[in-house]
């Protein structure tokens, strides 16, 4: 995957320094561990630093610096006037669009403080989607109050804001006055270092899956930055020593660090998301990230959209961490059409170290410049013209599923009218399907035929144990739960996993079709565990006396 890291104006320009000093560091641990991956994950990326000034790029490297507006601004910037720094993208339009062609991804990265970045950050985005590419946009909201901008260029950083919501383009808005505390006053300086910091370590995890995407399905990515509404980038480390796995303390404190980024303009419920873990540790340590992301996703609403995709980066040199992506939800919308192939005819320039960085990369020469495979391409098909019934294009109802979340046109078709069709449907397959989080959006695209098809299939099925519970001082029966009592002890947990299991499944199919469709199954009695109590543990020698 070529991913391309584009700033606009000396604001952005900032940040991506500071990502590229980290991803710079990256290279060259892992290149002591595995050259040949090293090799690979530096020719998927490159840096681009856009400007109207030439001489803040005066400490850039040559190949990485685009200077546009030669013309308009004589290369002496854009007099802090964002319609100016527009004429002048105008103005290398061509030089701009030949660029963002030869990536897949595009991040691009700009401030609203003074003209370049607030003038040319959604053209640019405009661009990006105009070409079916992957666009990314942060964009650093200055701040009003604590007189970094006059009242009129904190005006046009909100309308800026507002033309990606007009166009439908996800945003990632970065809100300075939340950089700022009464109780510990800080330079306005070391205030955007501390801000710029979690941006590009969050950016780095994003890195990580997007140049790969072997554990993520491209269409799955188009969905999440489809639709209008904000981004919210979140980076904690998580980062043990050597041969020990993080500690229960740690992981909360990581996952509460990822959810809690003050710094992000985000208002609604989290939809799809994206979660990146970065690091060798075992899986219980993978599902403890998970399981508390979902707890405070759910924690407001037990009808929460929140659809998390999962990845890993197994290879990511330390520091490890997580990084997490959510998207604000805007209700169902169609995923984005991205042309995910990037030509592989057109050569990249590799320049997150260029000669003048002078570090080399040994075997350099063998490696082949990173491409996408045709494996991961996504699906493209096309439904027939006119009124033609449904057929049956799916071999299990989990493949539907999956089509159907990403908006495939057959699926669509056949969610409306098709649920008597040849899907296999398997219980067990059902049961674990109703324990992601993404098939909760899903289950409004379905029919009132196929809803009932699923619970009767379920109910037919799926027998549960109908496990005791403590709760509080008391022990209450699954069955005897009311669903607000099943909420809560979903978040607890002192619950076993077994039962939690059982436990997800009732608040889902409640959820779903209503507390009344759990009257339908089956519980069965669970056998009384022994009393293991520290007490009970001191009698027993005195039992049978």
């Amino acid at each position: 995957m070529n991913i391309l890291l584009l700033s606009s104006g000396g604001g952005g320009g900032n940040i991506l320094r500071s990502l590229k000093a980290l991803f710079r560091r990256d290279l060259i641990v892992t290149q002591k561990a595995d050259a040949r991956y090293a090799e690979r994950l530096r020719r998927a990326v490159t840096t681009r630093f856009l400007d109207t000034n030439e001489f803040s790029l005066a400490d850039v490297p040559k190949e990485e610096r685009v200077v546009i507006g030669a013309a308009t601004t004589r290369r002496l910037g854009s007099m802090h006037n964002p319609e100016l720094a527009r004429q002048a993208l105008e103005e290398s339009k061509n030089d701009v669009e030949a660029l963002l062609s030869r990536h897949s991804v595009v991040i691009v990265i700009g401030t609203g403080g003074k003209g370049t970045g607030a003038g040319t950050i959604f053209p640019l985005a405009q661009m990006a989607r105009q070409q079916k590419k992957l666009v990314i946009p942060v964009f650093v909201r200055p701040s009003f109050e604590r007189h970094e901008v006059e009242k009129r260029r904190y005006d046009h950083a909100l309308r800026v804001a507002e033309q990606f919501d007009s166009a439908g383009i996800r945003l990632m808005e970065i809100l300075n006055d939340r950089g700022y505390t009464d109780a510990d006053p800080e330079p306005q300086s070391v205030v955007w270092e501390r801000m710029n910091l979690p941006i590009a370590r969050g950016l780095r995890g994003l890195l990580y899956v997007l140049w790969d995407l072997s554990q993520v399905d491209p269409s799955d990515l188009s969905s999440l930055f489809a639709g209008k509404g904000r981004l919210r980038i979140g980076f904690s480390e998580l980062d043990p020593p050597v041969g020990h796995e993080p500690g229960d303390d740690q992981i909360q404190a990581a996952v509460r660090g990822c959810w809690d980024n003050p710094y992000c303009a985000f208002n609604g419920p989290a939809g799809t998301s994206l979660v990146c873990i970065q690091g060798d540790w075992s899986n219980v340590v993978d599902g403890k990230i998970k399981g508390q992301l979902a707890a405070l996703a759910l924690r407001d609403a037990a009808e929460s959209p929140y659809n998390p995709l999962y990845a890993r980066a197994f290879h990511a040199p330390r520091p490890w961490g997580v990084t997490t992506v959510f998207a604000e939800y805007t209700g169902n919308h169609p995923a984005l059409d991205i042309a995910w192939s990037a030509d592989k005819r057109v050569p990249l320039r590799l320049n997150f170290l260029s000669d003048a960085d002078s570090i080399p990369f040994e075997g350099a020469d063998e490696v082949a410049v990173m491409s996408m495979d045709s494996d991961v391409t996504p699906s493209t098909d096309v439904a027939p013209a006119g009124d033609v019934a449904p057929s049956p294009s799916f071999s299990t109802f989990w493949e539907f599923a999956l089509a159907l979340n990403r908006s495939d046109p057959a699926a669509l078709r056949l969610a409306e009218n098709g649920a008597r069709s040849d899907v296999l449907m398997d219980g067990r397959e059902l049961r674990k399907l109703l324990g992601t989080f993404w098939f909760r959006s899903v289950f409004p695209r379905l029919s009132p035929e196929w809803q009932d098809r699923i619970l009767n299939v379920l109910v037919e099925h799926v027998t549960i144990p109908n496990h005791a519970i403590r709760n509080g001082r008391r022990t209450v029966h699954l069955h005897e739960m009311t669903q607000e009592q099943r909420q809560q002890m979903m978040t607890e947990p002192s619950v076993p996993d077994a039962s939690r299991a059982d436990l997800q499944l009732l608040v889902t199919v409640a959820t779903l079709w209503g507390e009344e469709a759990l009257g339908r199954f089956e519980f069965t009695p669970v056998p009384e565990a022994a009393d293991t109590s520290r007490i009970a543990l001191l009698l027993q020698p005195f039992r049978h006396s």
